[in-house]
């Protein structure tokens, strides 16, 4: 666990190496080959690991994975029209949960995916009081009448 720290830190300081004084270029302020790299070498592993945990169908899991589409054309787009569209409003994503595979993958997304990619990105998680701008579900998925 400790060489799988050493090396996520290691892989981070490479993929922000012109950073400067200041320390590490937050996600936000990198340029395109540098996200590319970053996404590539550390985040693409991070979340094979996590959803290969989940369901070992993921073990061939790419940038097309998330990105659909926007792997190919190459602008990486977020939020993904080929991700599943999640509700519009907050009763309709509860009854949504109801459906027992949805609230498995709820589960899943909630508890390992948004806060790790949260923490990969530099970013805060969303949360309504604190960081209502935070890294939330609509970052990579779309919602009900967005497209």
């Amino acid at each position: 666990m400790v060489l799988k720290h050493i090396s996520i830190a290691a892989c981070l300081l490479l993929a922000a190496c012109d950073g400067g004084p200041d320390g590490p270029t937050a996600y936000e302020d990198m340029n395109f080959t540098q996200r590319h790299a970053f996404m590539s070498e550390v985040v693409l592993p991070q979340m094979k690991e996590l959803f290969v945990e989940f369901d070992a169908k993921y073990e061939s899991m790419s940038c097309a994975t998330c990105h659909g589409d926007g792997a190919s054309d190459g602008s990486y787009a977020m939020p993904s029209p080929q991700l599943p569209v999640i509700p519009a409003t907050e009763e309709a994503f509860f009854e949504y949960l109801e459906d027992p595979e949805h609230a498995r993958w709820g589960v899943f997304m909630g508890e390992k995916v948004w806060p790790e990619m949260a923490d990969l990105l530099g970013v805060p998680a969303y949360d309504p009081k604190t960081a209502p701008d935070g890294f939330s579900c609509t970052n990579c998925h779309m919602v009900e009448g967005q497209l």
